[in-house]
């Protein structure tokens, strides 16, 4: 066992995880300070509205970790290579290329977010503020892949750092002068395009190299398997307060967002040792190296953060929610360890496919079968939603029978 985490702590993962780790936990500190300050600052109800609005910024989020794990992998590939030209060329290429993408995303939300706005009883503005982001969304990858796949996990990690102080000193600004859940939307927005032009400005070393345009292919059908896997993920685990405010009050909705925004601390931080292994474990796959050693320290590190979680919210839910939120959150403190333990399995499923994609494993099989967890979901949503209490154990069950389905789909043998 003492050699096991000796090896750990020697580990080229190991000491990405941890810078990543440290850089990230100060960006996930401010971005749940960001929920937290916000939580008190607008109240149940309101909150409730900003969690939804936060899941549809994380759906459109999406992007971000499809286009950067695509930007990781060929970026990992000219690196070794030492192709620095590919690397800038690929940067001008795709920059020009999503700001396309990016425009067109946003005219189609606009016409769709009306009848989204009635159905979750929102105003069709603050959709609208919301679906800014998506601009970032596409561009923010382009960047932050690129530092993946050349292993400069201080920049990254500085650069979510930055994102996450400028969402929260924006949102508190416009929150105080008035504009109360409307800025808090706006905050997504600026964070992440600070963030960007911060990345940007950064890579002189690559920027400086004569660029060979790089054509790199975002949406072919090989690529978009990790889009769409990537794509089932976020819908796993962004769903939740989504039906919640669908079928409950907005005093309730709001409420549940709390538990749901606790147990995403576990998802988020499971997160950057997916990151740090992803590049690691691709560059040993184009290597022709093992990888499975890797993904299992991975794993045992990713573990122990969720049985961290668990042990918390079972013995101290009503002191964690307290602490965090406020006393006008504590209505449904004894429902945390549900969630938790639901965000743990979506952590731990989201690890099995984050290694998948590293070693050019998700096939079309692999897709259907996650799509199928996400129907799963959304049946024991509706069957299960007669109290808060039913909602929470049902998201768990779901997210358990995933995450068993997901061990299978581990050992499911090369691409499908």
């Amino acid at each position: 066992m003492n050699r096991f985490f000796s090896n750990m702590i020697k580990s080229e993962l190991a000491r990405a995880s941890l810078i990543l780790l440290i850089l990230t936990f100060i960006g996930n500190f401010l971005s749940y300070l960001f929920q937290f300050i916000m939580a008190r600052m607008l109240g149940p109800a309101d909150y409730g509205t900003l969690a939804v609005l936060t899941s549809i910024v994380a759906i459109f989020g999406l992007p971000a970790i499809s286009i950067q794990t695509v930007v990781s992998k060929y970026t990992t590939r000219f690196n070794v290579k030492k192709e620095y030209g590919k690397i800038h060329g690929m940067l001008k290429y795709l920059i020009n290329r999503v700001l396309i993408i990016s425009m067109i995303s946003f005219i189609i939300f606009a016409i769709i977010a009306w009848p989204w706005a009635k159905y979750l009883e929102m105003p069709y503005w603050l959709l609208l503020i919301a679906g800014l982001y998506l601009f970032g969304a596409f561009l923010y990858p382009i960047t932050a892949g690129i530092l993946q796949g050349r292993k400069k996990f201080n920049l990254l990690g500085i650069s979510f750092m930055i994102n996450c102080l400028f969402k929260l000193i924006s949102a508190i600004i416009l929150v105080s002068v008035g504009f109360r859940v409307y800025g808090a939307t706006a905050g997504f927005a600026i964070g992440v395009f600070v963030s960007f032009i911060l990345m940007f400005l950064l890579m002189k070393d690559v920027r400086k190299v004569n660029p060979i345009i790089e054509k790199v292919p975002l949406f072919t059908k090989q690529s978009s398997y990790p889009f769409f896997a990537m794509l089932l993920i976020v819908f796993i685990y962004s769903s939740d307060v989504i039906f919640a405010k669908v079928f409950f009050s907005a005093e309730m909705a709001g409420q549940y967002s709390v538990l749901s925004m606790i147990g995403k601390i576990i998802l988020f931080v499971i997160m950057s040792i997916c990151t740090a292994m992803f590049p690691i474990n691709s560059e040993k796959f184009e290597q022709g190296k093992e990888t499975r050693g890797v993904f299992t320290k991975a794993f045992g590190l990713s573990l122990g953060v969720a049985v961290i979680g668990i042990l918390i919210s079972l013995f101290y839910p009503y002191g964690t929610i307290k602490l965090l939120f406020g006393e006008q959150y504590l209505q449904i403190y004894s429902l945390l360890i549900y969630v938790v333990l639901a965000f743990s399995f979506i952590s731990l499923l989201t690890l099995l496919i984050f290694y998948k994609l590293s070693i050019e494993e998700i096939g079309k099989k692999d897709i259907i079968i996650l799509a199928l967890f996400f129907i799963l979901e959304i049946v024991l949503f509706f069957v299960f939603n007669k109290d808060i209490g039913e909602f929470s154990k049902g998201f768990m069950i779901s997210t358990l029978i995933s995450f068993i389905g997901g061990l299978i789909l581990f050992n499911h043998g090369k691409k499908s």
